[in-house]
């Protein structure tokens, strides 16, 4: 029997040392970043061992914090949060397989990745701001994992922990060529509408989206399309397609007279909003018919708008949060490929960070 137990421990601590580390920054500990820091802190992948170098939130900075529960490092940290400071310390750091994780949503931060790339250290995220940037841009950060200098991976940045972006690259790498895409990719969208079928008021829904992470925390950055909109530039840039946010025609959910309003009185007065969405979702249920946020990319442009589909269609048949996209291409003319899931959620989008993670680890 100690033979045998010994034999197993000895075993354990060999696959041990040939696990791969990878050292990870987490930018952004808010819905996303932190349950994402809560997963790892869970995981125990034979192949990948992931260390913590550092967390930061939008004031505070930790370096090497304690694995077991860095947040409690970070609140107590007095190092300020300093972009420029942060990005040359990973940059000129001697480790290899480092890999920034940036979970802010920040425009500034987008910024940062093309440094971070070209001096090798592997960029993750959910988030959708660089990959909507100037094309030019867009392209500098695909170059960067075809030149083998580091790994680039935004899977999350549409349908939360679908696949749908490695899908669309894989199409494309293998020479097919997208020709539409369509659907629904926002999770808060089919949250709204399933939940306005069931007759809860329109407010009552906006709140209750941010309270459970489905939303943006300003939920007119879901509201007015622009969530959607950057999803499908994403879309049609990672098919190959030139694209700018002008070429979009987007159909907005905010009254005109909320959008320069404050989060805070956004909220006050939306409520008001409750009697029009009632009648527009009651004329549609009378036909049969159900409202939904759809999208659709083709080499001419991309539209997205309010629909009024099929009840028993599968976009008619949506609930929860789910998306559910239709690849066409070449060689999938008449029947599209289809990918459907949850395309909202702290859990399943922070899996998906995890998901890119690990797949750059096997790689590095």
């Amino acid at each position: 029997m100690s033979i045998t137990l010994q034999s197993k421990k000895k075993n354990d601590l060999d696959s041990a040392f040939r696990r791969k580390t990878v050292y990870l920054f987490v930018a952004g500990v808010g819905a996303v970043g932190g349950t994402l820091v809560r997963q790892i802190a869970k995981l125990n992948n034979p192949e990948v061992h992931i260390q913590i170098l550092g967390l930061c939130n939008s004031k505070q900075v930790i370096w090497n914090p304690n694995q077991e529960d860095p947040f409690s490092d970070l609140i107590i940290s007095n190092d300020v949060t300093d972009w420029d400071q942060i990005i040359d310390q990973l940059t000129s750091s001697d480790r290899e397989s480092i890999i920034f994780v940036d979970a802010t949503g920040s425009k500034a931060v987008a910024y940062q990745y093309a440094k971070l790339l070209s001096h090798g250290v592997h960029v993750a995220t959910p988030s959708k701001r660089a990959n909507t940037l100037d094309q030019i841009y867009f392209d500098e950060l695909a170059s960067f994992p075809r030149s083998g200098r580091a790994e680039y991976k935004y899977e999350t940045a549409v349908g939360a922990g679908l696949p749908i972006i490695n899908t669309v690259k894989n199409l494309v790498e293998s020479g097919d060529e997208v020709t539409k895409i369509s659907g629904v990719v926002s999770g808060t969208m089919t949250y709204i509408f399933d939940q306005l079928q069931q007759g809860v008021p329109f407010s009552k829904i906006i709140t209750n989206a941010k309270e459970l992470g489905y939303s943006e925390p300003d939920p007119r950055d879901d509201l007015s399309g622009e969530d959607v909109a950057r999803k499908f530039l994403i879309l049609a840039r990672t098919c190959g397609y030139k694209l700018e946010r002008e070429h979009i025609n987007v159909e907005s959910l905010v009254p005109q007279e909320l959008i320069d309003h404050q989060i805070e009185g956004f909220f006050d007065h939306i409520s008001f909003y409750d009697t029009h969405w009632k009648s527009r979702n009651s004329k549609a249920l009378v036909n049969n018919r159900r409202l939904r946020y759809v999208g659709e990319f083709t080499p001419e442009g991309i539209d997205i708008g309010i629909k009024e589909v099929a009840t028993e269609s599968p976009l008619g048949n949506l609930k929860g949060t789910d998306n559910l996209i239709q690849i066409y291409t070449k060689r999938y003319s008449s029947s599209p490929i289809v990918i459907q899931g949850p395309g909202a959620g702290k859990d399943v989008t922070a899996a998906g960070v995890l998901s890119d993670i690990l797949e750059i680890g096997k790689k590095c």
